[in-house]
């Protein structure tokens, strides 16, 4: 009997897998043997595989996923295994490893079936660790010398294909540029105007207090219908600042700081933006520091914008895809769009139970990779647009906030391979899909006196 493992899958299928596990067990000093790491062509593979399975594997690795339960060689590799199992004293030299969910167990190589697999399938950290016990129970072999090769097969082998390459590639962000807005910030001195626990939601243009002036884009008549003592304010009391001179950081005075103005200005953006998607036929979701926009189902004609899923299923449930935005001043002036996936049951109403909706966007944002997230991203935004292909932000009778449906693209000098679902390890890793998002640096609350 030998002192490898051998591990028996179906190529290409479960290649990546296959790298993924050999790497963990040499890692660990165990011998491997698998042909992902081990054939580098021009061999008599065959004979070469055979032999390795008759004389030198402590252990037959198989791995079961719908790919390898009818590949002629895994099904000749686990014949050998057979022969060698029946001339040895140990029961489970044969370890089956289920990894494909959608292998079901009646479909098993029936003389797979007989043994007890360790499941893979809902997790590779977890699996790993079964594998192990085993390993010591039956008190498999390690080699001090396989820690040596771990580089090596992480550089020449696991990297292979995932390495930069160096050619030029255009990259999207979630960035969007905002390609007009107003020339000026204006403060209107009309604090005596305004009711005791005045809700500024109620103003049909953004506007905050600042000191005892109004802090908005719009004129000061702008305001008369929801603040009737205004009619008779006298103009010349309002406060006009450049807003290129804020942007640019070059204004100062004794009425405000730079800071300070560029505060307001990121909060009137943001009221700006949240009051103009309210009035599109989306529907809401209040987080703990900023609003949701998602779509119902039926909104759209086949849950599709531009031929892009924004509504689908998962099982029992249905899940939404859904923005939020923040506005950005450096290094440009732009609406930073984040990402959110929202379940409901119903298309409608949203699961209130935290932990479903958290377990849900773990299993569905697994599945996304970066085409995806931004492909939907785009798609949403230009379902938010007007027909010119901006989303028109009214702040003002005469003021007007536009920002662009198309993001900023960035020139980068290296690109590399693009992910998918066969080339990424498993759930194993407790991602947030809600959560990783861009930081947007001047994100701040509302200023206060």
């Amino acid at each position: 009997m030998g002192k490898s493992i051998f591990i028996s899958h179906a190529s290409p299928e479960d290649n990546d897998f296959a790298r993924w596990l050999s790497l963990q067990l040499v890692g660990l000093g165990y011998e491997v043997w698998c042909d992902v790491i081990k054939l580098r062509g021009g061999e008599d593979w065959w004979s070469v595989i055979e032999n390795e399975i008759r004389n030198n594997s402590v252990k037959f690795l198989v791995i079961l996923s719908q790919s390898s339960n009818y590949k002629e060689g895994v099904l000749k590799e686990i014949a050998v295994a057979e022969k060698v199992k029946k001339n040895s004293n140990d029961k489970q030299f044969i370890v089956p490893l289920h990894l494909d969910p959608a292998l079901s167990y009646d479909d098993i190589n029936l003389e797979l079936l007989r043994i007890n697999s360790i499941n893979f399938k809902s997790s590779w950290a977890d699996g790993l660790k079964n594998l192990l016990l085993l390993f010591e129970e039956h008190s498999v072999p390690k080699s001090n010398n396989e820690h040596e090769n771990v580089s090596e097969i992480w550089q020449n082998i696991y990297l292979r294909d995932k390495r930069p390459l160096f050619e030029e590639e255009i990259y999207s962000s979630n960035w969007f540029p905002v390609i007009e807005i107003p020339s000026v910030l204006r403060f209107h001195k009309i604090n005596y105007a305004i009711p005791k626990d005045f809700d500024f939601k109620e103003l049909s243009y953004p506007g905050l207090m600042f000191k005892e002036y109004l802090a908005t884009f719009a004129y000061c008549y702008d305001f008369m219908k929801e603040l009737p003592r205004t009619t008779t304010y006298n103009q010349v009391e309002s406060i006009e600042i450049s807003l290129p001179e804020i942007i640019e950081g070059t204004f100062s005075s004794e009425f405000i700081q730079n800071r300070e103005a560029k505060k307001i200005l990121i909060v009137l953006l943001n009221k700006a933006f949240d009051h103009a998607i309210r009035h599109k036929p989306v529907s809401i979701y209040q987080m703990s520091n900023k609003v949701s926009y998602w779509i119902k189902k039926g909104t759209l004609d086949k849950d599709k914008f531009n031929k892009i899923q924004l509504v689908g299923k998962q099982l029992d449930k249905i899940w939404h895809f859904g923005i939020s935005g923040n506005a950005k001043l450096y290094p440009e002036l732009c609406i930073v769009i984040n990402s959110h996936i929202w379940f409901t049951n119903d298309g409608e109403n949203l699961i209130q139970e935290a932990g479903k909706q958290h377990s849900a966007r773990r299993k569905q944002g697994k599945n996304w990779w970066n085409n995806d997230w931004r492909n939907k991203i785009l798609a949403f935004m230009q379902f938010l647009a007007e027909s010119d292909g901006y989303i028109h932000l009214e702040v003002g009778s005469e003021e007007k906030v536009c920002i662009s449906s198309e993001p900023f693209q960035f020139n980068s000098p290296v690109r590399y391979n693009d992910p998918n679902k066969n080339n990424l390890p498993g759930d194993d890793f407790d991602y947030d899909y809600d959560e990783i998002e861009t930081e947007v640096s001047d994100s701040l609350e509302e200023p206060t006196e």
